[in-house]
């Protein structure tokens, strides 16, 4: 008996132990997976929208964590593929996912206070150290409580005296709980500008921009909640100039109650002037038409590299009924090579990716995406129910296909060559979209407009006369095909015809600068310089950056001079 009873101990003792070995607290196990992956957002001043720091704050949203972490939708991180394929992976391994949830099983132990680890030291400031030069929005703007998301630009004022290159990019919300995503833009034209408080309040409306405005050549200036700045290294960067401003284009979202935003942005610079060529490349498509119903919509497109290119970083983007988003390439051996594979789409955590080693494509290669759609009642994230037809558009109810890459050049001798053959690719994408819309509605003035536009670039000029003319009778109040066929008529020195189109222009639209400063080459043509002064300073007024206006200003000074010897 006394064996026996032995036995039993030693079978208890060994019990316990494993028991003990087996079980989990916050202390020893849960609290290093928390500072390391959640508290970086969940902490007061940022994103989360609520603090995970201590024990308390995480056995509260126990449940919800377990849940959210099982389903990989925290922390938010959308590519599938091999850990570390991309900087900043931030999933969680299977092993922590399994620990947060025996945790949550067994009960939520705190355990012992001294396995306790400290918490992360977060900079109480700029993640990057001290910018070289801050610029910040001058006024603060508004946020309602309630609506629709808003998309609005800000003009951040940049004062240099010298060009400077740029190596770094940090963007400060002074609120970051309303900041859904940011791209942060350089205004090569002074147009913000013009725009900024047009409709009475700091900032102005929109997800296109004017041409001008516009991210530097080969570079995602982006931010996401979570996302952590770098440093771009030596041989890269871009050049911001004197005279050239910021603007922030932020994606806000209501919170519910009136907010206020007023953010910065910390710029760092480096001494060694940028040496590598970068790009971005883009596919995509124009032509989305998703029918009501329809869960296997798919927008596929395809450019064949005729240079070698290291891809650098990638950023997809379409809006709420993207499900399944892929991208690849088809190497000359015919070998696919994935290059982004996006299982479940979730708008509400976009952004862009870079690869943890560049992926070199040779000559020859063909970038492809494939872009799955949902646009049934079963998609959660549907904002129509029931669902309608949804077309291409800018706003988030409407969709959008873009994959876009940033690329590396091995020889700068081939941007052109690479230039020149994505430019025909995106020619070819937006005739495709012409003539999409026009089937759609015959009578569709700005897509009758565009193709006289094509048509005229093609040197097919009475074709493209006859387009403008039909897109002036569609739509009479459309400044657009007038100014067209001003500029079109100028250029074949039919300077009364022209004016009376440009004329038009600026009657129908008062903010055409290019329409008067085209009226202003041509009043200088019929010998009217006073007229003509008088267009190029209202252009100059509407643009004061656009170096042609300058030109025509300083030609009409010269014809004065030399009649008044």
């Amino acid at each position: 008996m006394k064996r026996i009873a032995f036995g039993i101990g030693l079978f208890l003792l060994f019990a316990q132990l494993a028991s003990a070995a087996d079980s989990v607290s916050f202390n020893k196990d849960i609290a290093p997976i928390i500072f390391d992956h959640c508290s970086t957002c969940h902490r007061p001043g940022e994103a989360g929208p609520f603090p995970l720091l201590t024990f308390e704050n995480v056995k509260k949203r126990a449940r919800q964590i377990v849940e959210v972490t099982g389903r990989g939708y925290m922390p938010p991180w959308l590519p599938e593929g091999p850990k570390g394929e991309f900087i900043g992976d931030r999933r969680l391994t299977s092993g922590e996912i399994d620990l947060l949830k025996r945790w949550f099983d067994q009960g939520t132990s705190e355990g012992d206070a001294k396995d306790l680890p400290p918490l992360p030291k977060w900079p109480a400031d700029w993640l990057l150290g001290e910018p070289d030069l801050i610029v910040r929005m001058p006024k603060s703007y508004t946020l309602p409580a309630e609506g629709r998301d808003v998309y609005r630009n800000f003009v951040l004022p940049v004062t240099i005296d010298k060009p400077c290159y740029v190596r770094a990019v940090e963007f400060r919300p002074d609120n970051p709980r309303i900041v859904h995503h940011a791209f942060i833009k350089v205004d090569y034209s002074g147009q913000g500008s013009i725009l900024d408080g047009s409709d009475g309040q700091t900032g102005f409306e929109g997800m296109n921009l004017p041409d001008g405005i516009r991210m530097p050549s080969g570079y995602f200036l982006s931010y996401q909640p979570g996302k952590t700045p770098s440093s771009e290294p030596p041989g890269y960067g871009w050049t911001l100039r004197p005279g050239q401003n910021l603007v922030l284009q932020a994606h806000l979202r209501p919170s519910g109650k009136q907010e206020t935003l007023q953010a910065q942005v910390g710029l760092y610079f480096t001494q060694a002037p940028p040496t590598n060529a970068t790009l971005i490349l883009s596919l995509g498509s124009l032509n989305i038409d998703i029918p009501p119903g329809s869960n296997q919509y798919t927008v596929e497109d395809s450019f064949t590299l005729p240079v070698d290119v290291d891809l650098l970083s990638v950023l997809p983007h379409t809006h709420y009924l993207g499900k399944r988003l892929e991208g690849f390439a088809i190497l000359p051996d015919g070998t696919k090579r994935q290059l982004l594979s996006i299982p479940n789409w979730d708008f509400n955590w976009q952004g862009d990716y870079r690869y943890s080693r560049s992926v070199h494509l040779a000559a020859g290669s063909q970038l492809r995406m494939s872009f799955l759609y949902d646009n049934s009642d079963d998609n959660p994230r549907n904002p129509n129910h029931p669902p309608k037809e949804i077309l291409y558009g800018p706003q988030s109810k409407d969709e959008m296909a873009e994959l876009w890459f940033q690329v590396r050049l091995g020889n700068t001798n081939d941007e052109a060559v690479l230039a020149k053959a994505y430019n025909n690719k995106n020619r070819g994408m937006f005739a495709n979209y012409v003539d999409f819309q026009l089937q759609r509605d015959p009578h569709n003035a700005r897509a009758r407009s565009e193709l006289g536009f094509l048509e005229w670039t093609d040197g097919q000029l009475d074709k493209a006369i006859d387009s403008f003319r039909e897109a002036c009778t569609d739509d009479p109040a459309f400044d657009q095909p007038h100014y067209y066929l001003g500029v079109l008529y100028r250029t074949k020195n039919r300077l009364v015809a022209a004016r009376a189109e440009l004329e038009a222009a600026v009657r129908l639209n008062p903010k055409n600068a290019k329409a008067y400063g085209n009226l202003s080459y041509v009043f200088i043509g019929l010998g009217s310089l006073d007229r003509a002064e008088r267009s190029i300073r209202q252009a100059l007024k509407l643009d004061p950056k656009d170096p042609l206006s300058g030109e025509a200003l300083e030609e009409i000074r010269r014809l004065r001079k030399s009649q008044n010897p």
